[in-house]
């Protein structure tokens, strides 16, 4: 049975496939056996897939606007120029973006979430439980976000993004780093971050993967297992803290 395919079609496909999956294009098993309508071997069939798996639409070149945040010297200009950044500027996402009050440069400890919706005021309420049973105090931390406002940022985007967090930890020069991972959801197609106790060098600093808050609320499952799994191993492992 042929398998015909159109160029609308595969521009549609793969443009979608590019959209869900960033850089890497899915194709269907089919499209990797020379068995459909005009393919007369397995060399075109090569060749056919080869030309499929290259980029259908270029990516909209970076505005003025767009290289702002790389010149930044302080963190006020930095924000600015994020504000006005084409990931934040377009769509509805301007006006949910947001600069957390808890930023400070120097500070013992970064606290980095993924996005604002990650930290409610319920989930807020389990990292000030947490920070006092450890002994710190919660307002010598820095707190910010890997994307700014509350959308869903495209897999192609987080490239761009990732580059804005190293430009963010040189301006903020914190002393550590903990990461709250993305809570997972089974609209996400990524796996979520692995936790992780030991410290790893991110940025030039070290840093550890503990679990989103979100995962931690009374309303989720396995929710006694992780704060558990926190406190007891993936702390500890840090090294960072004197836990009684």
């Amino acid at each position: 049975m042929g398998f015909d395919m159109n160029t609308d079609f595969v521009k549609t496909y793969l443009l979608a496939q590019s959209e869900m999956g960033g850089g890497e294009i899915l194709l269907p098993s089919l499209l990797s056996e020379p068995r459909f309508t005009g393919l007369k071997d397995l060399q075109d069939s090569q060749k056919f897939v080869a030309d499929l798996q290259k980029p259908v639409v270029d990516l909209p070149k970076p505005t003025q606007d767009d290289l702002l945040w790389k010149d930044a010297t302080d963190l006020n200009d930095f924000y600015e120029a994020l504000r006005k950044h084409s990931i934040y500027s377009k769509s509805m996402r301007s006006l949910s973006f947001l600069v957390p009050k808890e930023i400070k440069i120097n500070a013992a400890y970064l606290l980095l979430f993924h996005s604002p919706q990650e930290l409610t005021a319920e989930s807020r309420g389990i990292l000030e439980r947490l920070f006092k049973k450890l002994g710190i105090d919660l307002k010598t931390c820095a707190i910010s976000f890997f994307f700014k406002c509350d959308e869903t940022a495209m897999p192609r985007e987080k490239l761009v993004l990732k580059e804005m967090l190293f430009k963010e930890i040189e301006l903020l020069n914190p002393q550590k780093i903990i990461f709250f991972r993305e809570a997972p959801s089974s609209e996400k197609i990524e796996k979520p971050a692995k936790t992780d106790g030991t410290p790893t060098t991110f940025a030039g600093k070290p840093a550890i993967t503990l679990y989103s808050l979100l995962e931690m609320l009374p309303s989720k499952p396995d929710y006694k297992e992780k704060m558990l799994e926190t406190w007891n191993s993936l702390l500890p492992n840090s090294g960072w803290f004197s836990l009684l």
